[in-house]
């Protein structure tokens, strides 16, 4: 894939992460609200961290439209949703992610073998990096 190609498929990714996510208060593994899945079809999705941050990898069948992959995050459990290219709805298992994450901030970009990388960064280490600024210029000596 061009690299053009892939920073307007990743950009649209996150995009629509973050529409779909703010202020929801569903379960994300409730039922598909896009009709039944198709037995067969499942997005394979594995979570993994580093110290500052939750990493989504989603492999994804050919035939998903990338630009049709969302993930809906309700707390720590989160699900991906996609459509293959004849719009049959198809979705992860539910996850439970290691931290709470934040949402602003993420990036999407592909790996080496084609999977769509997601990087969360944690909650605990957004609230870290931002007392450290409030306390970071208050007292000179």
């Amino acid at each position: 894939m061009k690299k053009g190609l892939r920073s307007r498929v990743a950009g649209a990714f996150l995009l629509l992460v973050l529409v779909t996510s703010r202020g929801s208060t569903s379960d994300p593994a409730a039922a598909d609200d896009h009709g039944p899945r198709p037995a067969a079809a499942a997005l394979a999705v594995s979570v993994s961290e580093t110290p500052d941050a939750v990493l989504l990898r989603i492999g994804a069948p050919r035939d998903v439209e990338p630009e049709s992959v969302e993930v809906q995050f309700a707390g720590r459990e989160t699900v991906v949703l996609a459509r293959d290219a004849m719009g049959r709805p198809i979705r992860s298992q539910p996850l439970r992610l290691p931290e709470p994450v934040v949402e602003e901030g993420a990036s999407a970009d592909y790996d080496g073998d084609g999977a769509l990388v997601m990087t969360l960064r944690k909650q605990a280490s957004v609230q870290h990096m931002a007392l450290d600024a409030g306390t970071s210029g208050g007292s000179h000596r």
